[in-house]
């Protein structure tokens, strides 16, 4: 991509769904400052809004008055030639627009753009309508209300009807320019004035002043230096001396000692020591791996590894000395980890080795971490990031290696909003755009990536032994096997099968771990009234209330919507409301029940909302002080506690019957990966499934601990069938809040897509089903209807993108509040 441009006129591509960049001009005071990848604001319409410069020419026509940038908010580019590159493959490839793609790329909370806000206008002199009069209650109540949350707290309020009002003159619309939400911290320090900078003008000064506070003060920044603190907080400062803010106010006002503004980085990892290593001794299968590895590597060769080693093999450890050799090279790496609850796991395991070379960077941090953390990446301050899906965008340079963890996880699939990619697929990108390696780990690939690696697309790397602990034989691996809940009661209610009860009883006696898998949240996925059927249903999905015991309420887990437990069917009146199913809070009553010494961790979005709830969770059970770790999937993947020997698994039949050709492959592949968690040291570890469908294939093969079979078996039917990966799937939702015009919308978008299919040469090879409803038709009060569209991977058949980029371009733009969205490679079809 050369990054040459106009000096007078640039392309600027902004966050907003336009596929197109847009033109503006340079003044002449900007000319030498703009370049490509820096931020600048620009005017758009009625507001203000923060893009980036791309390395893109001007059309060759344009209006003969072009809008001048209005400042340029960067001294060096955010985004280097490489992340420019990546990210319009990226808009290319996922049908989105580059400025989508670049705001994912940076981090959060940069942007300056204007916002309308409200405030009150003149009293009305005749009566208006209830939603009239309820807009100007809030906005008396809530002077610069801005319009998104008037309709976020009023519902969706017509825009229509705002306008009036302010035409009228009884409300008042204003624009202005808001402030970056994150910013640089800086913290005040003190430090002597250069004429007391010596120990003697210092002992001199001791002995003038007279005030104790100030004598004090003097000392403790005088013992502070000792300690190597020349500059130190100001608030430390006055803690170690007691004295109050006005005593330095004096002493800054007579020249003694100054304040200077500092920078503060603010990271999660900055008050934790990086951990001993442990030493690493490969098994033969591991040194196999990581010399092919360290191969391509020392060549600085763009190669893709799928590194298929059955859990407890030794992965990470071959990850480990894959970034030592590229770290000799003076090259950077990325660690990408599928959940934000292996993040503290991985990250200490990588800092024993590392040290502070190692960054963080996840969603759940906050702005100012994230932002900060940023900065350090791009200034090289961190050659190592490990993170979720979104660090595969970190500002590093120089890539030698991208890792990417359990690459079969559906959550390196980004869903709203766009750019919809998959990181693993972008990683594998980056890695060519670099020359730089990428490994691919898992102990169940996905079904896309094992068929890349037998066609010979990437290399395949197999180890199917677990590593030994140190001075001992290999771990087994864990014996697993099925309890048919057709023939074993379920006795008052208890979720626990009596086989299952009485293997926790044993490990609790022995003093061992257990890890308890329920991949449902909540006390009873359904409340039934027992007298005439009714059951509870969202408002706004079409989807039943959750009921959660604790606080006795009835939720949504998709719009968040939650409504008290009612005490009598509303419907009957009958006391005959029953909790049907199991969630995560049913399982730990009864096991406190069946247990009540025992110590019990419940993991499920609702425990792990707090800041790094996650790391205190898994650390508290790494410390031995649980018993029992109970959760949803997020304790499947990739821990490892080396007491826990055996793993539980409540309803293995969740997801068997879901309405998606992936349901047997995703099924496998979580309990496999949970199965994995027990006996990894030198105790034996056991695995225990309840299903109503023992002889399902899924099991017959996960007792055998085989997924090659498996994957040689789906990957036939998904030929037959014409499901990836032996095609390109994409899927076209629309959605908005009446039913009947999402539907002719969705229609009438097919028919587009039809109309100009007959135009492509081969076009007729793919194939349009629906528009269908989606599984869930109804979600936040928004109906949706789906196309999904069939691509044969053939060199005679056109590729999907470019059919589906003329097809939005000349679809007419949609009515106010309904949406069409594309996901190309859906992870699933919900």
């Amino acid at each position: 991509m050369a990054m040459t441009m106009s000096p007078d006129m640039v392309q600027v591509a902004l966050p907003l769904p336009l596929m197109q960049c847009f033109t503006y001009r340079v003044p002449p005071a900007w000319q030498d400052a703009v370049q490509p990848g820096c931020r600048v604001l620009v005017p758009f319409g009625r507001r203000h809004l923060t893009g980036v410069v791309v390395p893109e020419a001007p059309p060759a026509s344009l209006p003969d008055s072009l809008k001048p940038i209005l400042d340029v908010l960067d001294d060096e580019p955010a985004l280097t030639e490489e992340l420019l590159q990546l990210t319009r493959w990226m808009a290319d490839y996922y049908v989105c627009s580059w400025g989508e793609v670049i705001r994912a790329a940076l981090p959060p909370g940069l942007e300056i753009e204007s916002r309308r806000r409200l405030y009150p206008g003149q009293p009305p002199a005749e009566p208006l309508s209830e939603r009239a009069a309820a807009v100007l209650r809030l906005v008396a109540a809530h002077p610069g209300i801005t319009i998104r949350r008037l309709r976020q707290e009023l519902g969706s309020t017509p825009y229509g009807l705002l306008h009036r009002l302010v035409r009228a003159g009884l409300l008042r619309l204003e624009e202005a320019l808001e402030a970056p939400r994150v910013q640089i911290k800086k913290e005040r320090h003190v430090r002597f004035a250069p004429a007391y900078r010596t120990p003697a003008a210092q002992e001199q000064l001791l002995h003038r002043l007279r005030g104790a506070r100030q004598r004090a003060l003097v000392a403790a920044l005088q013992a502070l230096q000792l300690e190597g603190v020349t500059e130190p907080p100001r608030a430390t400062l006055l803690a170690r001396a007691g004295a109050p803010p006005a005593t330095l106010r004096r002493l800054v006002e007579q020249g003694i000692l100054e304040l200077v503004d500092k920078e503060v980085i603010r990271s999660p990892l900055e008050a934790e020591p990086p951990p001993a290593p442990s030493p690493i001794t490969f098994h033969p299968e591991q040194q196999a791996a990581l010399d092919r590895i360290a191969e391509a590597i020392d060549a600085r060769r763009f190669e893709t590894f799928l590194l298929h080693g059955v859990t407890g093999s030794g992965k990470t450890e071959v990850y480990i000395a894959a970034l030592k050799r590229v770290r000799r090279q003076g090259r950077t790496g990325i660690i990408l980890v599928p959940e934000i609850a292996l993040t503290p796991q991985t990250v200490q395991r990588f800092r024993a080795h590392f040290g502070d070379e190692v960054a963080v960077l996840h969603s759940r941090m906050s702005e100012g971490e994230r932002y900060d953390t940023w900065r350090q990446l791009r200034t090289g301050r961190y050659p190592i990031v490990i993170g979720p899906r979104s660090a595969v965008l970190a500002p590093l340079e120089n890539l030698g290696l991208i890792v990417v963890d359990e690459e079969h996880e559906r959550s390196y699939k980004q869903f709203d909003p766009a750019p919809r990619y998959h990181a693993r697929d972008v990683a594998v990108y980056r890695a060519y755009l670099n020359n730089a390696v990428c490994v691919l780990g898992s102990a169940t690939p996905s079904l896309e990536s094992y068929l890349n690696a037998r066609r010979g697309k990437y290399t395949l790397l197999e180890m199917q032994r677990r590593a030994p602990t140190v001075g001992r034989t290999p771990a087994r691996l864990p014996q697993v096997r099925l309890i048919d809940l057709r023939h074993t009661r379920l006795a008052n209610g208890n979720p626990l099968a009596p086989p299952l009860v009485r293997a926790i009883a044993h490990r609790l006696e022995r003093g061992e771990q257990v890890i308890l898998l329920q991949n449902r949240r909540g006390f009873a996925p359904v409340l039934e009234c027992t007298a005439c059927g009714w059951s509870p249903h969202c408002p706004h999905c079409s989807v039943t209330l959750t009921y959660h015991k604790v606080p006795h309420q009835l939720r949504c887990h998709y719009c968040g919507y939650a409504t008290r437990h009612p005490n009598t069917c509303p419907q009957c009146s009958a006391a005959t409301l029953e909790p049907l199913g199991t969630g995560t809070q049913r399982v730990e009553e009864a096991l406190q029940t069946l247990f009540p010494e025992a110590r019990v961790l419940r993991m499920d979005l609702d425990t792990t909302r707090g800041r790094r709830a996650h790391h205190h969770l898994l650390s508290r059970f790494a410390r031995g002080e649980a018993d029992i770790l109970l959760g949803t999937q997020m304790v499947a993947k990739g821990l490892d506690f080396p007491r826990v020997t055996l793993v539980g698994v409540v309803n293995a039949d969740t997801g068997l019957l879901l309405p998606d050709f992936r349901a047997d492959e995703h099924t496998f592949q979580l309990l496999m990966q949970v199965a994995g968690r027990a006996g990894r040291a030198d105790r034996p570890g056991e695995v225990l499934l309840q299903t109503r469908n023992p002889d399902h294939r899924v099991f017959r093969y996960l007792l055998r601990h085989d997924y090659v079979a498996l994957a040689l078996e789906l990957l036939a039917e998904r030929q037959q069938l014409g499901y990836p990966p032996y095609t390109r799937l994409a899927v076209v939702e629309c959605s908005g809040p009446e039913e009947t015009r999402v539907q002719e919308l969705a229609r009438s978008w097919a028919e587009r897509f039809h109309h100009l299919q007959q135009q492509t040469p081969g076009g007729h090879l793919i194939e349009v089903l629906g528009p269908t409803p989606a599984l869930h038709e109804r979600l936040k009060g928004r109906y949706r209807y789906h196309v999904l569209l069939k691509a044969p991977r053939r060199s005679d058949a056109p590729a999907l993108q470019p059919l589906l980029r003329r097809t939005l371009e000349s679809f007419p733009s949609l009515p106010r509040s309904y949406r069409l969205t594309l996901d190309i490679d859906p992870a699933g079809l919900s």
